[in-house]
């Protein structure tokens, strides 16, 4: 199960590395609100629910390969860790509204994307 969970993470590392800052500079903005970390975090909260969904509910992985996309990608490509830090750097910098509104859309947008996962993943059980 080692090198599934060791691949994944290596790659759900490179996807975060460059998504997030595809992200951060593609959308209009003064690059001060974590765009790039607010997107990887729902997108990769979207493919857990739809990954552990699916992937408990059919035959089609074995937990070799589910812990691989869920715990190796999944776990990589997401970043509670950075969330914390740029919430705390916005709040610091006196930015209240953006720390507000990053913390919030980062909660709530990654609950929701964990639910509409599962709700895809059902559907094609």
């Amino acid at each position: 199960m080692l090198p599934y969970v060791g691949l994944g993470g290596l790659l759900g590392t490179l996807a975060r590395f460059g998504l997030q800052g595809w992200l951060q500079t593609a959308i209009p903005g003064d690059g001060r609100f974590p765009i790039g970390t607010l997107g990887v975090n729902v997108l990769g909260s979207l493919a857990l629910g739809f990954l552990m969904r699916y992937t408990t509910g059919s035959a089609l992985a074995s937990p070799e390969v589910r812990a691989g996309l869920t715990i190796g990608f999944c776990g990589a490509f997401t970043t509670m860790s950075t969330f914390g830090y740029e919430s705390l750097q916005l709040l610091g910098d006196g930015q209240f509204g953006r720390a507000a509104a990053y913390m919030g859309l980062t909660l709530g947008g990654t609950l929701l994307a964990v639910l509409v996962g599962a709700g895809l993943a059902e559907r094609l059980l």
